[in-house]
């Protein structure tokens, strides 16, 4: 092997080297982006540092890099400093889009007689109204009647019974509301629904903001 070809290898070597460190940083560096993306709360340098196993002293420059990459990508986000801990944030250019946001309504409650009543036709669907006033013990008509404006409930058809009464059903809004992909995903209900029964064991997950409020108004 001539000199020059021993060259050759050796810059083919380093060069080597240098993707398996690029590929490297650039690995460690999406982990610290995805750390940031996922958490809810600003993470502290030693935090990131102990979650990507790296030293605590290398995390401002992979933040710097990430920075970088944002500005020169034109993406519409940065992660800053805040205090001794790092957290996205959007840049000012984008703040008149992001609070068209406040513009969009948010679902109003449900009241307890309302998810009483979903209850029931969630777990006994399709099921009439008569059942559903049996189970509860008092008159459902204006819970009902709501519910179907609200579009969480709708009629999947008629009763064989005596005077062909509506059957209830949820919707694919009720699945959106309470957060889940098919109704198969409910709780399981401590015991059966019976007659007579109120369906006080059934629970109903809803995120905090929107949990029923302390009242059993019939006609919500």
């Amino acid at each position: 092997m001539d000199h020059r070809e021993i060259i050759n290898e050796h810059f083919q070597a380093e060069s080597t080297q240098e993707r398996i460190k690029d590929y490297i940083r650039d690995d460690i560096s999406a982990a610290v982006e995805a750390l940031l993306f996922a958490s809810p709360m600003p993470l502290g340098v030693s935090q990131l540092a102990r979650l990507v196993g790296r030293d605590r002293l290398l995390i401002p420059a992979i933040i710097d890099r990430l920075n970088l990459h944002y500005a020169e990508t034109g993406r519409s986000f940065r992660i800053e400093r805040f205090n001794d801990s790092y957290r996205f944030y959007t840049i000012p250019e984008f703040d008149k889009f992001i609070s068209r946001l406040a513009e969009i309504p948010r679902p109003s409650r449900l009241s307890r007689a309302a998810l009483e009543v979903l209850s029931i036709i969630a777990y006994r669907q399709p099921v009439v109204k008569s059942e559903i006033e049996r189970i509860r013990g008092i008159d459902s008509d204006g819970v009902i009647r709501t519910l179907l404006e609200r579009g969480l409930i709708a009629v999947s058809g008629k009763s064989d019974s005596p005077g062909r009464p509506l059957l209830y059903k949820t919707t694919e809004e009720f699945l959106e509301f309470f957060g889940i992909s098919d109704i198969s995903l409910l709780p399981r209900p401590d015991n059966d629904i019976g007659a007579g029964e109120q369906p006080r064991t059934i629970s109903l997950v809803r995120p905090p903001e929107n949990l029923p409020p302390e009242d059993s108004d019939e006609a919500e």
